[in-house]
C-alpha cells in the first residue's frame, strides 16, 4: 500500500513539473504574460458569465498561436489603442455554457440531423476547444473599431492572424492556415517587417471622409 502511494505521489509530482515547463520557452512565456496583462472581461453575449478569459484559459492556448496573437495584439495596441480579451481556450463544458443565450449557430449547441431516416444528435467542436482561437474586443467595441482590427490583420500577414468569420463574429481571431508552422520555423528572435496601420482608424480619428 505504501509503495502504491509513493508511486502515485511521484506521478503527480512529475505531472506538476511538466505542467510548469509548458511555458518555460522565453518567447512563449513573454507572450503569455503579455496576454495576461491585457484587460479581460465577459463579452456579455451569453446567458451568463462563463469566465473563459481567466489565466487557466490563456494557459491552455496553443503556444505557437499565443505567440502570434500576442505579437499581433501588441502591435495593434501600440498603433490603435486598447484591446480586451473576452474568451480564450474553452473546455467542452465551457463551450456549452457560452452557447447558452448565443444567437445563431454555436459549436457547443446540440442539433438534430436526419441521416438514413434516423435522427442523430450532433455537437460541433469550436476552435476555442483546441486552443486555436481568441475572442478580443477592439477599443469600446464599435463596428468601426472591429473593422479596423480586421483590416490591420489583413494588412499585416506577418503576424499569422486573421478573423475568418468577419463581422458575423467580430471578436473571433484564429491563426492563418499554416501560421503555426511559420511561428515554429521563425525561431526565438524573428525579424518583424514594418507594421502597416489601419487606414480606417486613421480616417476616423481625423474626422475625414472616404471617397
Amino acid at each position: 500500500m505504501r509503495r502504491q502511494f509513493f508511486a502515485l505521489a511521484m506521478v503527480m509530482l512529475c505531472a506538476s513539473a511538466n505542467a510548469g515547463d509548458v511555458w518555460q520557452n522565453p518567447r512563449e512565456s513573454e507572450a503569455l504574460q503579455f496576454l495576461k496583462n491585457l484587460p479581460r472581461e465577459w463579452a456579455g453575449t451569453s446567458r451568463r458569465d462563463c469566465k473563459t478569459y481567466q489565466d487557466g484559459n490563456l494557459e491552455r492556448l496553443s503556444r505557437p498561436f499565443a505567440v502570434s496573437a500576442a505579437a499581433f495584439l501588441k502591435a495593434f495596441v501600440a498603433m490603435h489603442g486598447q484591446v480586451t480579451i473576452t474568451s480564450a481556450h474553452r473546455t467542452a463544458q465551457e463551450q456549452s455554457c457560452v452557447c447558452e443565450g448565443e444567437k445563431g449557430p454555436c459549436a457547443g449547441r446540440s442539433r438534430v440531423k436526419r441521416f438514413n431516416k434516423k435522427c442523430i444528435v450532433i455537437r460541433g467542436t469550436s476552435r476555442h476547444q483546441t486552443g486555436l482561437a481568441l475572442d478580443v474586443r477592439a477599443g469600446t467595441g464599435t463596428a468601426e473599431e472591429f473593422m479596423c482590427m480586421h483590416e490591420f490583420a489583413g494588412a499585416n500577414p506577418q503576424f499569422n492572424i486573421h478573423f475568418p468569420l468577419g463581422m458575423r463574429d467580430k471578436p473571433h481571431m484564429e491563426p492563418l492556415k499554416g501560421g503555426e508552422q511559420r511561428v515554429r520555423i521563425a525561431g526565438p528572435a524573428p525579424i518583424t517587417p514594418a507594421v502597416t496601420p489601419c487606414i480606417r482608424m486613421k480616417v476616423m480619428l481625423v474626422n475625414a471622409t472616404l471617397d
